[in-house]
């Protein structure tokens, strides 16, 4: 008898862990905004989960990672439409990092966030998701990034509240 009751009571608890919605949802633990516009870099750190969703319009808005639905290869015009255009750079650092490896050249995966204009609206090109902590090359060219996805005026208040410089 009392071993049929363990039996159940273990069958609760397991069929209770698999049915209750997972607590954390994906998304990277910083992302250091840097490059030439800005004077000193600044560190963006999602405060809760809540915040998971608005950092996603930084490391992937495009669909699957597989076939994202638009890539910078897949737009020949792109290359030249963002030639001059201004732009800060991503490092968006997957896992935990202390504050001194918070440095670019550190991160998983890298972008681009090219600033909206009078006549285009913005646009963040990255590489792939790596979801780990693991340094990946920086892109020296736009070629070397995956995706792109356009921003809308609703996307950039979002960023603007965490923190976003420039917008």
């Amino acid at each position: 008898m009392r071993r049929a009751r363990k039996w159940s009571i273990a069958l609760a608890v397991l069929l209770i862990g698999f049915s209750s919605t997972p607590v954390v949802a994906i998304s990277p633990s910083a992302v250091l905004v840097y490059g030439e516009k800005l004077g000193q870099p600044i560190l963006l750190r999602p405060a809760s989960p809540e915040d998971f969703p608005a950092f996603g319009l930084l490391w992937w808005k495009a669909g699957s990672y597989a076939n994202p639905t638009r890539t910078v290869q897949g737009e020949p015009q792109l290359l030249s439409d963002l030639r001059n255009r201004p732009y800060v750079s991503l490092a968006i650092f997957w896992g935990q990092y202390d504050a001194k490896e918070i440095k670019p050249e550190n991160a998983s995966q890298h972008g681009r966030f090219y600033l909206p204009t009078a006549s285009a609206p913005a646009l963040v090109v990255v590489t792939a998701p790596d979801m780990q902590k693991k340094s990946n090359p920086i892109p020296t060219e736009l070629v070397g990034f995956r995706a792109v996805w356009t921003l809308s005026p609703q996307d950039l208040t979002t960023l603007k509240g965490l923190g976003f410089p420039g917008i």
